[in-house]
């Protein structure tokens, strides 16, 4: 290939249509040859070109995965020289540039030596989110909810996700019988093949809702400590008495906030203020001890904080005095 066209194409100012040429001439052992002999003849003292924040972690992930799986690298960190990429090609095009200097080669960026980068989910205070997953699953992210998972999943390793506050799943069975894990913290977690169930994770307290299907509980790595759990079931956890247990409820009503509104069934107050303040992020105040452990039965809508304060208020005759983000219940 011409000289001038590699030069120009590490100068990024290459047409989309180049830049293709480029990539499919450096796939080829001599496009490898060609793009190291220029490198060391233009680059002899490495450079540092200034990069956005985005542009940075991308190169310094890539650089320390390529690190993580070849002991040759040096430990000490090397300049590279990275230019602003406008485009999925000269991304790509820049990765082998780095993936030379370092000795590992055009090729072995296409053999599947590193772990695809790990999917982080958030939602904020009264927001919730419907997220698909690799297989096809789907969650439901409550308010103030994280998920993490992988970015793709194969055959041979178990479905995995983590999470933190509150998520509806809804799993879809695999033909190969693929195990599907949901990881809670404190060591424990849900082991799924196919089916849809609640789970509440804050704090101290973790809860598991079975709508339907089959899951097993793990409590610990201890087989002993491993619950089978039918459609309807709770399991309920406290980190803090290091207690467990499971009881029948309505699984209904348990997940009722996946359509916007809330269901209680002899929910108290304090239960209720303490809601508000994991899902919404409000500061509940209840004044009188004994309002905090009234039982309430009821429906209400649960589109936003203001709607569920309204709700509460008016179908429970309560008094809730807002400011900012601080109420009051009387």
């Amino acid at each position: 290939m011409d000289t001038s066209l590699l030069q120009k194409y590490i100068r990024n100012e290459c047409t989309p249509e180049e830049a293709q040429a480029v990539l499919l001439y450096l796939a080829t052992v001599d496009g490898q040859r060609q793009l190291q002999h220029l490198l060391e003849a233009d680059l002899t003292e490495p450079i540092e070109i200034a990069l956005d924040a985005t542009d940075r972690q991308k190169a310094q992930q890539l650089f320390n995965r390529i690190r993580a799986h070849r002991k040759t690298v040096p430990a000490e960190p090397v300049s590279v020289p990275v230019r602003r990429i406008r485009t999925t090609w000269h991304w790509l095009a820049a990765a082998a540039v780095v993936a030379l200097l370092l000795g590992v080669g055009w090729v072995t960026l296409y053999q599947p030596l590193f772990p695809p980068e790990p999917i982080s989910v958030k939602t904020e205070y009264g927001q919730t989110r419907r997220v698909v997953l690799p297989d096809q699953s789907v969650v439901t992210l409550n308010g103030n909810t994280t998920i993490r998972y992988a970015g793709q999943w194969t055959n041979d390793m178990p479905r995995e996700v983590w999470v933190e506050g509150e998520a509806f799943f809804e799993v879809v069975h695999t033909p190969d019988h693929q195990r599907f894990q949901v990881h809670l913290p404190g060591q424990m977690g849900v082991e799924v093949l196919g089916t849809r169930f609640n789970v509440y994770t804050r704090k101290t307290k973790t809860m598991v809702v079975l709508n339907e299907g089959r899951i097993q509980m793990r409590v610990s790595g201890d087989p002993k400590n491993h619950l089978e759990m039918k459609p309807g079931e709770m399991f309920f956890a406290d980190s803090q008495t290091q207690s467990f247990y499971k009881k029948m409820v309505n699984a209904q009503a348990r997940s009722s906030w996946r359509t916007d509104k809330l269901i209680f069934e002899g929910t108290t107050l304090g239960e209720i203020a303490q809601m508000l303040n994991e899902t919404y992020g409000l500061e509940v105040e209840i004044r009188d001890r004994e309002l905090q452990q009234q039982q309430v039965t009821g429906t209400i809508p649960s589109k936003n904080a203001d709607t569920v304060l309204k709700g509460l208020s008016g179908l429970f005759d309560l008094k809730i005095t807002r400011k900012a983000n601080h109420i009051v219940i009387e």
